[in-house]
């Protein structure tokens, strides 16, 4: 069996366990995922199939964003989305920690237009994903973060 075959059954397997939104059934993945050669490996495992899910059932997606907390630490949505909404609004000449920034629990604080700019370019999957697990706060003025004042 080839790594790309192995790395499919991992991946199918994860979306399976992602279906049942069992919390105990992800811990289980987790441990199961360690066969895998690193933590990059894992990460990438998870990761994809979370993105699968939109495909494959959008309320399991919905309910993985919901508890994606007992994905980590393997796989940090958190930072996943902060990673997307830097990508995104820097291109536009926006600043981290000046025009918007992350709160202390991974909040993006940024004004209504900044926000709508970003939605506006993201794919379906990526919009739920950072409105989910981000929590968008609203900021008229740009960053009201705690380290940018």
């Amino acid at each position: 069996m080839q790594d790309n075959d192995a790395y499919e059954i991992f991946k199918g397997i994860a979306i399976e366990v992602f279906k049942s939104r069992s919390l105990k059934a992800i811990q289980s993945l987790k441990d199961f995922l360690t066969a895998l050669p690193s933590p990059t490996a894992i990460r990438t495992v998870l990761l994809d199939s979370v993105y699968q899910l939109v495909e494959h059932d959008s309320e399991a997606y919905d309910w993985i964003l919901t508890h994606h907390r007992a994905l980590e630490p393997e796989l940090n949505l958190i930072r996943i989305a902060q990673k997307i909404v830097t990508e995104q609004l820097q291109p536009h000449g926006l600043v981290l920690n000046q025009d918007f920034c992350f709160g202390e629990n991974g909040q993006l604080q940024a004004s209504r237009s900044i926000r709508a700019l970003l939605l506006e370019n993201v794919s379906e999957r990526d919009r739920l994903l950072l409105t989910k697990v981000l929590s968008f706060g609203y900021s008229p003025d740009g960053c009201e973060c705690s380290n940018c004042q």
